[in-house]
């Protein structure tokens, strides 16, 4: 639900590639149920090294607190004010931790508390557009920020709720559960070619929701941008608590690049290095020089080390009400992005848009998640002839088993053919996490 389960792309090089479309100026791009905003990320900072053009990136998301997510994500990279190391680690945590550093948890209170003036237009962000949604998802969004705010302060037990989650998951097994956890690492994602992921990391990760972890900081702080379902109540908020997935985890997105190097890296510093290069590169138009990586590393502590003990949990309770009148609002400077626009669409519009003479046959590029398929007999009339699609498929989902896997490939091509789709390559269950076609 939090994050996608294939690699960031750039679009524009899937683009290039493919040399079944002639492009214009602008890019018309469309991004289904993602869950995440790395797709854009990797764009942005690999587009130095493409012909300029103007980039508008669509995106449906299936919930009001993912769109959050994806505005504080892609803040994130692009504010001037943060370091290069300061922002690719507060970029992880916020996006695949249950608990951050108390320095990513203040991070969040003042992002959070500038943003939520986004979806009333108390500030400008020139990169993004929110005009699709009506007045009370804005005012939704807005509540959102706040108790994201306001819940860090307070520091609510989201590893509480994660474990009830495991428990109610494994039921009798739970006393069992390193157990269950090693056969899924070892039988069924060391199959599935999963390179950098150590058994410890992602244990670590099913027992407390903890992705990715460094030596130089213990995260104790709760974070509230993974929780489901916030509603404004009053003077306060409600929400459900941890609904998320809790078998598969945060690394796919940022950990299946291979690295040019033989050095033995976890998943955190595959991460690191990929999330470090991209803000970089989104900053200085440049790529990274592998010293000016390695400077903003201990090399004594750069190789697999891990971490396995869980943080104190009295830690974790720990209140910062004070910290709740501390930020003002100001002005975020981001890096000047001016050819990329990114336009966010509630998730009806997935039904909607087909029947909009504006956007049928307007798109260039459409990306679909692994459980947004069924929607494709939507989304195809909104393809030009010659675009390309990117489907993600369920190799890494460690639930689904080999057979289902053929299958899902299976329908996929039949769903696609019927939707004017023809394939570009081969699609292997086994070896391919992205299933490509190209609109007849």
């Amino acid at each position: 639900m939090w994050w996608g389960y294939s690699p960031a792309l750039d679009i524009q090089h899937e683009v290039n590639e493919s040399k079944t479309n002639c492009l214009g100026e602008c890019l018309e791009v469309l991004i289904v149920g993602a869950g995440d905003a790395r797709h854009i990320v990797k764009t942005l900072a690999s587009s130095y090294l493409h012909h300029d053009r103007i980039i508008k990136y669509n995106v449906i998301e299936s919930t009001l607190e993912q769109v959050g997510r994806s505005i504080l994500l892609l803040s994130t990279c692009l504010e001037k004010n943060l370091g290069l190391q300061e922002a690719t680690r507060y970029y992880l945590e916020i996006f695949g931790n249950t608990l951050v550093r108390p320095a990513t948890a203040k991070y969040l209170i003042k992002l959070s508390n500038n943003l939520a003036d986004i979806p009333t237009g108390t500030i400008d962000c020139p990169w993004l557009s929110l005009e699709n949604f009506k007045h009370k998802d804005k005012d939704r969004l807005e509540a959102i920020f706040k108790f994201w705010k306001r819940a860090t302060c307070e520091n609510i037990p989201i590893v509480e709720y994660w474990d009830q989650r495991v428990r109610k998951s494994l039921n009798t097994r739970y006393d069992y559960r390193n157990g269950v956890f090693d056969w899924d690492y070892h039988i069924i994602l060391k199959s599935r070619d999963v390179s950098y992921l150590t058994v410890q990391e992602y244990r670590f990760w099913r027992n407390n929701g903890i992705a990715f972890t460094w030596l130089e900081g213990e995260p104790v702080r709760s974070n509230p941008t993974l929780l489901s379902n916030i509603i404004q109540y009053g003077p306060g908020f409600v929400h459900y608590t941890y609904l998320g997935e809790i078998t598969n985890g945060p690394f796919f997105t940022w950990i299946l690049e291979e690295l040019k190097h033989n050095r033995k890296y976890r998943a955190t510093d595959v991460a690191e290095y990929e999330i470090m290069h991209c803000i970089y590169e989104i900053k200085t138009k440049e790529p990274l020089c592998e010293d000016l990586f390695a400077s903003h590393r201990d090399r004594s502590i750069l190789n697999s080390t891990i971490i396995s003990e869980s943080p104190n949990n009295e830690m974790e309770q720990e209140s910062w009400k004070k910290e709740a009148t501390k930020y003002k609002t100001d002005n975020i400077f981001w890096t000047n992005i001016e050819n990329h626009k990114v336009i966010f669409h509630p998730i009806t519009s997935i039904e909607t848009l087909k029947f909009k003479a504006d956007y049928v046959n307007r798109f260039d590029f459409l990306w679909v998640a692994h459980n947004m398929v069924k929607q494709l007999p939507n989304l195809s009339p909104l393809l030009k002839k010659g675009a390309i699609v990117l489907i993600e498929l369920q190799k890494y989902l460690i639930e689904i088993r080999e057979e289902k896997l053929h299958d899902f490939v299976k329908e996929l091509k039949d769903n696609a053919k019927k939707c004017g789709l023809r394939e570009i390559g081969d699609i292997n269950s086994k070896k391919h996490c992205i299933a490509k076609f190209c609109k007849t």
